[in-house]
């Protein structure tokens, strides 16, 4: 999968794995997944369970602060399809390797071409 993300991306190690949770959300990754989620982590996604295995994902923001970390972007699959996608987590302290305790995701489709507008 072709993953982008933003430069600033790698002033923050916080910053670094909001990002590659995200990658490894669109490669579905359970390995890595599993890694940060604490065991009896949630995972909340709105409307409702969404495709993975994307062709290409493209980070538009990564915001951290204290326990809270956000990302937003593009999601492009093998189709062409596109969805707008948005992840909220949160960690279970402020320490540098604490693992997450909840991620609430919103996910919405677009259509197809990477502005997210349909091609047709």
């Amino acid at each position: 999968m072709e993953f982008t993300m933003p430069a600033s991306c790698g002033n923050s190690p916080r910053m670094q794995i909001v990002a590659e949770i995200a990658r490894a959300w669109g490669e579905e990754d359970q390995t890595y997944l599993e890694q940060w989620l604490l065991p009896d982590a949630e995972w909340h996604v709105h409307p409702g369970n969404s495709e993975t295995g994307f062709q290409r994902l493209v980070l538009d923001n990564v915001v951290t602060h204290g326990r809270l970390g956000s990302c937003d972007g593009l999601a492009v699959g093998a189709d062409g399809s596109t969805m707008r996608f948005a992840h909220f987590l949160v960690f279970a302290s402020t320490a540098k390797t604490a693992k997450i305790r909840s991620i609430t995701s919103y996910v919405v489709t677009t259509g197809k071409g990477l502005d997210g507008a349909d091609d047709n």
